[in-house]
């Protein structure tokens, strides 16, 4: 539903967004991710439900699976999703949030990733080492990696990933587990943003900012915000970015990484999401909330 803009985003510096949209899941939020095709939302909570959310954040769907969803990944297509139950089994969703099939990995799951186009997962383990499933859950992949890998990401235009550990390695591969490139770093990573149209590399990079990459994993700079930061999203030009920071601050960047709006937020914030083409992001906090917000 829409809300008055709160008077935290107000009295921030910049320009606040112009709309607001909140909900509110029953439980607190463990998984937040866009079905961008689809304009719409996933979101999972502590309690096991899981919701589908229209551009406004009205519930078009409610599902109960068995269990909590520990980590939650969603293709840009929206026509399939992917969950971690527990710290092992991995479950393939489709649009109307119905399982397709469920299988057990042989390992704790670190990190989990789907394609845009909703046909592989990736799925990265606790001690090093990645498997890729198909849209049968059959192994397209599997193979070994320097650390294990935290954030994941897809590149849309083609089959690479682009993935980084959460202690200072960043690197890029193929479907199959070829390594392409790696680049090691002395920060350590909580998340990472791919700036689609030219592969441009973003990472949340704690208290060394967002450091930033090309495709070739080449450094080309950083942008160092007033705080630790811990959750970065950006859109597919990369003109439009979110970043939060572990003392609740909230950033919306351009493409050159200068500050339009900040604020402080009353409320932890778990995740960031920004719309491929509009001017639109999401977050989600601690609260239980799921916030949208609209510049124009």
């Amino acid at each position: 539903m829409e809300i008055d803009v709160p008077a935290w985003m107000v009295q921030g510096t910049g320009v606040p967004p112009r709309t607001v949209h909140q909900f509110r899941a029953e439980a607190e939020v463990t998984g937040c991710c866009p079905m961008w095709e689809a304009d719409d939302l996933v979101v999972a909570d502590s309690i096991g439900t899981l919701y589908r959310l229209d551009p406004v954040l009205n519930v078009k769907l409610l599902t109960r699976l068995q269990e909590p969803v520990q980590q939650l990944a969603w293709s840009a297509t929206g026509e399939f999703g992917a969950a971690l139950l527990g710290k092992s089994t991995i479950v393939r969703l489709n649009a109307q949030l119905k399982q397709v099939w469920a299988i057990e990995v042989p390992f704790d799951c670190q990190c989990l990733a789907i394609d845009p186009y909703g046909v592989f997962t990736l799925v990265s383990a606790t001690e090093g080492g990645v498997v890729i499933l198909d849209d049968r859950a059959k192994k397209a992949s599997v193979f070994e990696t320097m650390r294990p890998l935290a954030n994941v990401q897809f590149v849309i235009e083609e089959p690479t990933i682009i993935a980084a550990a959460e202690h200072g390695l960043l690197a890029a591969y193929d479907l199959t587990g070829k390594k392409i490139w790696d680049h090691a770093f002395w920060s350590n990573v909580s998340d990472l943003a791919v700036v689609q149209q030219d592969c441009q590399i973003r990472v949340a990079a704690l208290n060394q900012g967002i450091q930033v990459f090309d495709h070739h994993g080449e450094s080309k700079g950083s942008v160092i915000l007033d705080g630790t930061v811990n959750h970065l999203a950006t859109n597919y030009s990369g003109n439009l970015t979110l970043a939060s920071t572990v003392e609740k601050q909230l950033f919306r960047l351009d493409e050159d990484g200068s500050t339009l709006w900040s604020a402080e937020c009353a409320e932890e914030i778990l995740s960031v999401h920004v719309h491929a083409i509009q001017p639109v992001g999401y977050f989600s906090t601690e609260g239980k909330r799921v916030v949208r917000l609209e510049w124009k």
